[in-house]
């Protein structure tokens, strides 16, 4: 094994966030195996899991799978797919503090990063720091059989929703 700089060894194991041992600055360094920060509002799907899409697009059933107020995750893409008053949509459930897997907390009807404590409303909106970035949403629509298919090569606006008349 190679030796590790000061700074290798800080962003490997986290040390610069947990201890600031690595520097006088403020900024946290990303985590070794995600991309560029302007690459991060993409999910990383895990492809050894053979269920994973190989491609953008992600059929994740009939629209009636999805409950209005209920938010189902979908573990390989690192999306939840949710349904409000206005319709279907898709978003990331990858934190943009730290980049864990947020959960759907169904009593408060938001979403809270384990890692950090950041917490979401049910559209992804930041509702407790540290995170300060909202969550990525993503193109959903009906594919001939009546599958809802979310795009994860389209972001979209979080008001942008699937109705069911679509």
């Amino acid at each position: 094994m190679s030796d590790l700089t000061r700074r290798q060894f800080c962003v490997v194991t986290g040390a610069g966030v947990a201890l600031g041992a690595c520097g006088g600055s403020n900024e946290q360094p990303a985590p070794p195996d995600l991309a560029a920060p302007s690459d991060l509002s993409m999910p990383v799907r895990d492809m050894t899991d053979p269920s994973c899409p190989t491609s953008n697009l992600y059929n994740v059933g009939p629209a009636t799978a999805f409950v209005v107020g209920q938010a189902k995750l979908f573990t390989c893409a690192k999306i939840y797919v949710l349904r409000d008053d206005a319709g279907i949509y898709a978003m990331t459930a990858i934190c943009t503090h730290m980049h864990c897997t947020v959960a759907f907390m169904s009593a408060r009807h938001d979403f809270e990063c384990p890692c950090h404590m950041s917490s979401y409303d049910f559209n992804g909106v930041v509702t407790s720091p540290p995170a300060m970035i909202n969550l990525q949403h993503f193109d959903c629509a009906f594919d001939p059989s009546g599958n809802v298919i979310v795009n994860l090569g389209a972001p979209v606006d979080a008001s942008t929703r699937l109705s069911m008349h679509d």
